[in-house]
């Protein structure tokens, strides 16, 4: 077939055709061609390439690999015949020249992809491999070697001559020479001795090293990278051929001084801080080899020593732990010389792979070290003693690892204890397996520990240990405070090996437990992990199901009995039970009256549902669709009256959410009601969606009009027919029934026309009652969203419609467009119309009250000028820019609609080319003439789809447009104006930045041609007459420079121009215009961002991730333009006559922009010491700010391998005393060296040596802190550096320094001397570290004489050194400082002139204290009972009158809380009253979140004590118990999670109360709440306190006013009000409640004495209750007419309100039936309890029928008639009485 077709076809080969070549080429060849066949075929692919290389078709990257893999193919499978063409010179060797010759072509010419050079090179190496000896392939390689290193231009290989034409090269043709030779060529061609060399001359070591080194050091980044990975080809290949080089050298190749060596470890030495992507890791690889062969040669040659090792060693301990090459050769060295060696030899090992799981980018790094060190260790055990047990090595491994990686995994920081567990622990169990019980034992007690570590043994293992301990523990876990622990705990419960193993029922119970509890949690990511894992859950029980089925299956066609171990039928009943269940609690977790995150986990959770249990299979999925056996577990579900998971109840619910405030539940409701609803809606219920969304539609709320919108949408896509056709028929156009989207879309069309002339005629009424933004968004949804708009845009016979339709919408937005900039722009719109000038914000609002006034009648008020706005204000000013935002973004998603990407040029579409010029003025007009950021930023959303949708088009005239349009943004930015364009150029950088974002190509030269002009226009010097009040050219040029060079979209494209946008805004900031200098400094801190990235997690925030000398390197022009800067600046004398300064603008930020980096390792360059001399110079600036941010610099640029020299030398230069020198020399010079010495001890660069050196230095300059010295700045620097090294100071010299420090208190201070409260504060600092330092009782009770001496400067100097220095880390310390504190309150409190600064101050630092001490378990109050009281009284007292401010009221309010703690046993119950109202007081949800936060933590220093205090009492205390729980009942509702968690402590130690025998483990909020409530039902069920407590909780229902205010649809305001508590769920309470109070009216029904106010409780509550379920059923029998069924279903109040009255009726109902159990008369209540039961009854059904609570939440809350009690016994946890869980069901 090939010999009949393709050898006869001539000339050019094609893709399709090389294709088919490529594919039988070698199976062809491989059967004995004949020459004469392969001559046709090498001569078809020689006019292939031919082609390619004369029309530039070469770097088509399909066509030319091809051809260039062809040639390879050939190569290698007629490599006889090759080899005959060319030595013998038989048939095919002219076409073979020519084919060499091209493929050399291909492998120089940078026009070629690089695949195809990589082929060229491979298919070149394999000819030569060819030659008949290896001294020939030698020769042929050098000959090819020069050629691509155009050193010759002829090649002779046997009988082919090769003459390469002039052509244009990059260099990269030797170095992919070489990679072809190294990859694929004979080892004996590389290591044969040359001829004519010397001895032990061979290709690889004297051709090919030298060239892959030249490549090495190239600057290119590309060539770099490719150059390093054929560096570690060439030693893989000397490594293989390393005893055939020892022999041709007769010697070692990498003695310790050879010249290999040297340029080797250079050369890679050098590269270890490349910025160049995959150097790092051709580095490492180079290592490792570089280490094996060296090794190799030791062993080979006897050397024992390894001297090549110490050097190596110490090189790398040189290294900060911080620099990820580090830890990569590291694992090289532990690899080739034994972990116990290289641990041996660097004991700070451990230690620092510690500290690399703080940085995100470190971690990878140094979990393979750890790896490679486990992997050694256990071989070199395992070596030495060969019987070992597992056991044995666990513990060999915890004498060095355990205590660090138990650390780890029990750290309290989230990001350091994960990468604990990712990186290290799953490495150790996988080497280890039996430390698994050796970290258990250790992390025994810490919750997130082990729960990681089980975690970390199923991953591993697949199985875990499930006994009575660990499923207790698990327990724990499922309901402990911390959201990770949890989140694992349930992993463990969800995840298995195998999807088929059934959930056990221990399982499903404990996940039953779980999910109803963590429905609302805030974060984010739980809610994700939570749906992925019970997705996990569902998975294993879907596949359980459908096994046991394919089980049974296969038993009955076998006739087999099979054995298992549960019962299939429990496995079946079990798992359907859950997903039913699950689904319940999804749907009753869907109600309006809810909050945000719960609806939002239920609607995570469905979806997991729906897209696990049900049959629904999308096209669009590579991956999870469907078992094809699932229909069969869906009818064994549907017959037993399960998994109806789109009944039309949930149907309902779902809907109902496209009408909440958040977008993310409407898209999420929406996205599952599209994806697994059936085909049509029922037409009863479209109907009601349609005419909600209609009415949505016009409300001046953006939410709710987005949402009427989402519906529309919804309803076209799922209403059917005659339903869309009844819409469109109430317009005027014709309706056509082929097209129901078309009709649908232009009847919107023509409301939006109705909207519009109503805003002509008032545009206030049209904001207010008719808003023209929801119609827009609905018809960008219905057009370009809808499947069925989508195909109807496609059919031939409706074209001519839809560009009739397109046509009239699109001049109706461009009249929309224009008539609302023409109001907003008001007396503006007189000006010039070729200016592109945009009203003023000022002018917006003169425009906008002129609107409201000629509305209205009224005269306008020229000039009023009120900042306020009114609500006409908002409605108009809301309408308009959501209108013009809304228009932007409608235009460009239909452009992108009709035009489709890459269309060819004949290609007629929708849109005509001058309605796309049109639609691109519509544009310009809207960003350049509105100042509104949200106008600007919605419209840029829309302008980029549109350019980027011109720029894919093929059509000449589309592509153009983009290009036009930037040109004509470009030149206004150039003209003249009169004002200015926008605030900050908002417009003009927005509308440029979409056009550049939407190129494709590679290239981006519309990006170059912005940046090039921006450039050139900022670039202009300013004019003499400029003129500040508008727009410069140059500013606005900046500022757009800005926002491209901020622009994720971009990225690092705009880098290209680095130096010269920094040399524009450093000139920038020396200009004489302010907006010149503003728009510099923020260019310049945007240009910062984008050029360090991200910072590093765990640093210093202020720092980047990016070293000095990796800065240096990537940006080397920017070195040598800050470099000048800085010499210039440092070469100006900053002090000249009549004491004036030379200011240096740009001085402060290129400091700025250094000290963000990170210091370098070493400075083999010299890249960073020219640095040292300009910023030494520094220090002797007049500015106090160039000190600092210079001594920040020197830190980030001196090498970490040179901070001890540079440090002496600065310690060193400081003049004795009686020499004179400029004190702020001495000042910037003690900054300097105490930044330096300061960061070389949090990375341990400095040896015990130079740190002694240093401290003998310092002593020497004693006098610098002496009275001698007079400046106070300097002597409180001084002190600093001082204090940096006291561990390293000699007594008698810090006795010394303490001496005159004393002194220095003693005496009066001068306050006319500059700094000298900052050096008092120094003084007090240092003074009070050295007697904490000494722990000597005597120096501890000097801090007492300071902190209560007359000046209360020093007294807030010591409270400050306890808070913001921590001053008191001593265990011994902190006792005493607390008791010190609170036996000195009273005085403090009682000053005749006090000092709110020193109360704040003496408050906080107690606080401060008290929450350490609390870790501590050790309190220090003060024995004085009369003192403690009368403090109490004073601080109650000042709360009670408001005296302090939020945060100071919160700290007395803790700190009376602590004293009340420990006094509450004596404390008058007045007192505690009061307290306790205090505590109420600030734990309303409207107050602010300090004093919230400061009442649930005063909850846990005193409430627990408190309440188990008054629980031993009297009776007296019922009323204060009931209280106080009350409260922590309210704050585990606060929407503040800091709130919550602090109350859920308070609630897990009440819990502890009566369950003591527990550990204590911080419940879960909502598990804390059940923990309250059932310790009320248990200790306090007899008090009718508790009763009515709870009773506050459940909502009063007012149903008649809520119907009224829905039948009137009153009209909505544009803005929501706010709600004080948006996390609160009085519903969800209510349901939860139910169950605890029905317990509690059982119980005191069965006391006499609680009878009589049972009685009148009902009796108060009867009528109204009545009164509303009356209502109800009266509202029933009418129907409500006037009511849409959504209005029902989204009615928050409603639901509410229902639940409210149900709760209380059901209470009410069995009160009464336990008043008539017990014989007391109900007569009063207008019949016995079984006539209220029968109304109740008749309403239950009524809610059901509508569907206003699901049929599962209401039978939870019907009433029933068995005993509660008995109910109740069995659960002592109350974990059953969870929302979700129905508990209540009637007894079938």
């Amino acid at each position: 077939m090939m010999q009949n077709n393709l050898l006869e076809t001539q000339g050019v080969l094609s893709v399709n055709e090389l294709k088919t070549v490529s594919g039988c080429v070698e199976k062809y060849l491989g059967c004995g061609t004949c020459p004469d066949q392969l001559e046709l075929l090498l001569n078809q692919v020689s006019d292939t390439f031919s082609h390619l290389l004369e029309s530039e078709s070469i770097g088509n990257r399909d066509w030319g690999q091809l051809t260039v893999k062809i040639c390879l193919q050939i190569f290698q499978a007629a490599p006889k015949s090759i080899r005959h063409a060319i030595w013998n010179g038989q048939p095919g060797k002219e076409a073979l020249q020519r084919i060499v010759g091209f493929l050399f072509q291909v492998i120089m010419g940078q026009n070629s992809h690089i695949d195809s050079r990589l082929l060229a090179g491979t298919a070149l190496v394999k000819l030569i491999n060819n030659t008949p000896q290896p001294y020939l392939g030698a020769v042929a390689a050098i000959h090819a070697l020069q050629l691509t290193q155009e050193e010759v231009q002829d090649l002779t290989l046997g009988g082919l001559e090769i003459t390469l034409p002039a052509m244009l090269t990059d260099g990269l043709g030797s170095l992919l020479m070489c990679r072809g030779l190294m990859s694929c060529s004979e080892n004996e061609v590389l290591v044969c001795q040359l001829p004519d060399f010397q001895n032990g001359a061979c290709v690889l070591l004297e051709k090919l090293f030298p060239v892959i080194l030249t490549h090495c050091g190239d600057k290119r980044n590309q060539i770099q990278s490719r150059a390093f990975e054929v560096l570690s080809l060439w030693l893989k290949s000397t490594k293989v051929n390393i005893a055939e080089i020892w022999k041709l050298r007769d010697g070692r190749l990498l003695d310790q001084h050879s010249s290999f060596t040297t340029q080797l470890l250079e050369l890679m030495w050098d590269r270890i801080e490349s910025p160049v992507e995959c150097v790092l890791e051709s580095v490492h690889c180079c290592f490792s080899l570089f280490l094996d062969i060296y090794r190799l040669e030791c062993s080979h040659f006897g050397d024992v020593e390894l001297p090549l090792y110490t050097s190596q060693l110490q090189h790398l301990k040189a290294l900060s732990w911080q620099v990820k090459a580090k830890h990569l050769l590291f694992s090289s060295l532990v690899s080739c010389f034994g972990a116990k060696k290289v641990l041996d030899d660097y004991e700070e090992l451990p230690k620092h792979l510690l500290n690399c799981l703080m940085t995100k980018h470190l971690c990878s790094p140094a979990s393979h070290l750890y790896r490679t060190i486990l992997q050694q260790h256990r071989l070199e055990c395992t070596l030495t003693q060969v019987s070992l047990s597992e056991q044995e090595l666990a513990e060999s491994w915890a004498q060095l690892w355990l205590e660090i990686l138990t650390e780890a995994l029990s750290s309290d920081l989230p990001v350091f204890q994960q990468n604990a567990a990712n990186y290290f622990l799953v490495q150790t169990l996988q080497i280890f397996p039996a430390s698994f019980h050796i970290l258990s034992r250790a992390l025994n007690g810490h919750h997130l520990g082990w729960i990681t570590l089980l975690s970390a043994q199923q991953i591993n293992y697949g199985s875990l240990p499930m006994d009575s301990d660990t499923l207790r523990k698990l327990r724990a876990s499922l309901h402990c405070l911390d959201d990770h622990v949890r989140l694992l705990a349930l992993s463990l419960l969800c995840i298995s090996p195998k999807t088929s193993q059934a959930l056990s029922p221990e399982d499903l119970s404990l996940l039953r437990e779980f999910l109803p509890l963590n429905l609302n949690c805030n974060s984010s990511s739980f809610r994700h992990l939570l749906q992925a894992n019970v997705k996990k859950a569902l998975v294993r029980i879907r596949d359980s199901c459908l096994l046991h089925f394919r089980t049974q299956r296969r038993l009955q066609s076998n006739r087999k009995t099979g054995e298992s171990v549960r019962e299939p039928p429990a496995i079946l009943s079990e798992g359907v039970a859950f997903v039913e269940w699950l689904l319940e609690l999804c749907v009753t977790s869907l109600l309006p009256s809810l909050n945000y995150q719960r609806k939002r986990t239920a609607l995570l959770l469905m979806e997991a549902l729906l897209e696990t249990c049900t049959d629904s299979w999308s096209p669009m999925k590579k991956k999870g669709q469907p078992p094809r056996d699932m229909t069969e577990l869906l009818n064994f579900a549907r017959q037993r009256g399960c998994w109806e998971f789109l009944a039309e109840t949930n149907q309902q619910m779902l809907l109902a959410c496209l009408l909440d405030e958040t977008n993310e539940i409407r898209e999420l409701a929406a996205k599952l009601v599209l994806t697994y609803l059936p085909v049509c809606l029922s037409q009863s219920l479209s109907t009601s969606l349609l005419e909600r969304a209609f009415s949505m539609l016009t409300s001046p709320r953006v939410s709710q009009a987005e949402a009427g919108a989402l519906m529309l949408k919804t309803a076209l896509h799922k209403s059917d027919a005659l339903v869309l056709q009844g819409i469109a028929e109430q317009g005027e156009a014709p309706v056509d029934v082929s097209s129901q989207p078309l009709n649908f879309v232009t009847y919107l069309h023509q409301l939006l026309e109705q909207q519009y002339r109503v805003a002509q005629g008032d545009l206030l009424q049209a904001a207010g009652t008719k808003p023209m933004h929801g119609l827009i968004m609905a018809l960008r949804k219905c057009l370009t969203e809808v499947p069925e708009t989508l195909a109807s845009l496609r059919q031939e016979t409706l074209v001519r419609r839809w560009r009739q339709f397109i046509s009239q919408l699109l001049d109706t937005l461009s009249d929309i467009s224009h008539f609302l900039l023409d109001s907003l722009s008001g007396t503006h719109r007189f000006c010039s119309p070729e200016q592109d000038t945009a009203p003023s914000l000022a002018d917006m609002g003169i425009a906008i009250k002129a609107v409201i006034a000629a509305r209205k009648g009224l005269e306008q008020d020229v000039g009023e000028d009120s900042v306020l706005l009114t609500e006409d204000d908002r409605l108009i000013l809301t309408c308009c820019w959501v209108t013009l935002r809304e228009l932007g973004l409608l235009l460009g998603y239909l452009v992108e609609l009709v035009l489709p990407a890459h269309s060819s040029v004949d290609t007629v579409h929708l849109l005509s080319v001058t309605q796309i010029q049109d639609m691109a003025g519509i544009f310009l007009n809207i960003l350049l003439k509105c100042r509104h950021w949200g106008v600007v930023e919605g419209c840029s959303a829309g302008f980029t789809r549109f350019c980027a949708s011109l720029l894919k088009q093929q059509a000449p005239e589309l592509k153009a447009i983009p290009r036009q349009i930037l040109e004509q943004g470009l030149s206004g930015l150039q003209g003249p104006r009169s004002s200015s364009i926008t605030r900050r150029a908002a417009g003009l950088p927005m509308l440029l930045l979409c056009v550049v974002a939407g190129e494709e190509s590679k290239s981006q030269p519309l990006l170059h041609y912005c940046m090039k002009t921006l450039l050139d226009i900022a670039n202009v010097p300013l004019s003499s007459d400029w003129d500040q009040t508008i727009d410069l050219p140059q500013v606005c040029s900046i500022h757009t420079l800005q926002t491209l060079t901020r622009s994720s979209v971009l990225g690092s494209a705009v880098l290209t121009y680095t130096s010269n946008m920094a040399a524009l805004c450093l000139r920038g900031l020396s200009s004489a215009s302010w907006a010149m200098r503003n728009a510099a400094i923020q260019l310049f801190s945007a240009l910062t961002c984008r050029i360090l990235g991200q910072k590093s997690n765990g640093g210093d925030s202020a720092k980047s991730g990016m070293t000095s000398r990796t800065f240096f390197m990537h940006y080397p022009e920017l070195k040598s333009l800050l470099l000048k800067e800085l010499q210039f600046a440092t070469s100006q004398d900053s002090a000249t006559e009549e004491g004036h300064l030379h200011l240096y603008p740009s001085l402060h930020p290129i400091l700025t922009l250094l000290a963000k980096l990170q210091p370098s390792v070493d400075d083999t360059h010299g890249d960073c010491a020219r640095f040292l001399q300009p910023l030494s110079q520094l220090a002797a600036n007049s500015i106090h700010s160039v000190h600092v941010m210079s001594a920040k610099a020197l830190v980030a640029l001196v090498p970490l391998s040179e901070y001890g020299q540079v440090l002496a030398a600065l310690i060193g230069d400081l003049p004795l005393c009686g020499n004179t020198t400029s004190h702020n020399a001495l000042h910037g010079r003690l900054l300097q060296a105490g930044a330096l010495l300061e960061a070389g001890l949090e990375t341990g660069c400095f040896s015990p040596q130079e740190l002694h050196d240093v401290q003998i230095c310092l002593e020497e300059k004693l006098w610098l802190a002496s009275t001698a010295q007079r400046c106070p700045l300097i002597r409180a620097a001084y002190l600093k550096v001082v204090s940096l090294v006291l561990n390293w100071s000699s007594e008698d010299f810090l006795s010394n320094l303490q001496l005159r420090m004393l002194a220095e208190l003693e005496s009066p201070p001068s306050r006319l001397m500059i700094g000298s409260g900052i050096f008092r504060r120094a003084v007090t600092h240092f003074l009070c570290t050295y007697a904490v330092r000494t722990g000597s009782t005597h120096q501890l009770e000097q801090i007492g004489t300071w902190l209560l001496c007359d000046d209360i400067e020093i007294c807030v100097a010591v409270l400050t050194w306890i808070t913001e220095h921590n001053g008191c880390k001593e265990e011994l310390a902190g006792p005493w400082i607390l008791k010190l504190l609170l036996s000195n309150l009273q005085s403090v409190l009682l000053e005749e002139k006090p000092s709110l600064d020193l109360l704040k101050n003496w408050l906080e630092a107690i606080v401060f204290l008290q929450e350490k001490q609390w870790e501590l378990k050790s309190m220090a109050i003060p024995e004085d009972l009369e003192e403690r009281l009368r403090c109490i009284e004073i601080l109650l007292c000042n709360m009670e009158v408001a005296k302090y401010g939020p945060i100071l009221h919160c700290q007395a309010l803790r700190v009376v809380s602590l004293l009340l703690a420990e006094s509450c046993q004596v404390l008058s119950p007045a007192l505690q009253v009061r307290w306790v109202s205090l505590l109420e007081h600030c734990s309303d949800p409207t107050s602010c979140e300090v004093l919230r936060l400061g009442a649930a933590t005063s909850l846990v220093l005193a409430g627990v004590k408190v309440i188990s205090w008054a629980l031993t009492a009297s009776l007296e205390h019922a009323s204060l118990i009931v209280r106080i729980i009350n409260g922590g009942i309210c704050l585990l509702q606060d929407q503040d999670p800091r709130v919550r968690t602090q109350a859920a402590k308070f609630a897990t130690r009440i819990y502890l109360l009566s369950n003591s025998s527990e550990e204590l483990t911080h419940f879960q909020s909502n598990r804390a709440l059940i923990s309250l409530l059932n310790f009320l039902v248990q200790n306090c069920c007899d008090w009718k306190e508790t009763f009515e407590v709870l009773m506050l909780h459940v909502p009063a229902p007012d149903v008649a006013g809520i119907l009224v205010k829905l039948e009137s649809e009153e009209a909505a305001r544009p803005h929501k009000k706010d709600v004080p508590n948006v996390f609160a769920e009085p519903t969800a309470f209510a349901r939860l409640l139910l169950p605890f109070l029905l317990q509690i009216v059982e119980r005191l029904g069965s006391s006499a004495a609680s009878h009589k106010w049972l009685k009148a409780w009902a009796t108060d509550n009867h009528a109204d209750i009545v009164r509303n379920v009356d209502h109800l059923k009266h509202s029933a029998i009418q129907g409500l007419p006037a009511v849409n069924c959504f209005c029902l279903l989204t009615s928050a109040d409603l639901h509410t309100a229902v639940m409210g009255l149900l709760v209380r009726s059901n209470v009410l109902f069995h009160l009464l039936q336990t008043l008539e159990s017990h014989n007391v008369d109900t007569s009063n209540f207008s019949g016995p309890s079984h006539r209220l039961k029968c109304d109740l009854e008749q309403l239950h059904g009524w809610i059901n029928k509508v569907g206003l609570i699901p049929g599962s939440l209401a039978a939870e809350v019907a009433l029933t008639w068995n005993s509660v009690t008995e109910r109740l016994a069995d659960d002592k946890t109350g974990l059953q009485h969870l929302p979700g869980k129905s508990i209540f069901e009637k007894t079938q």
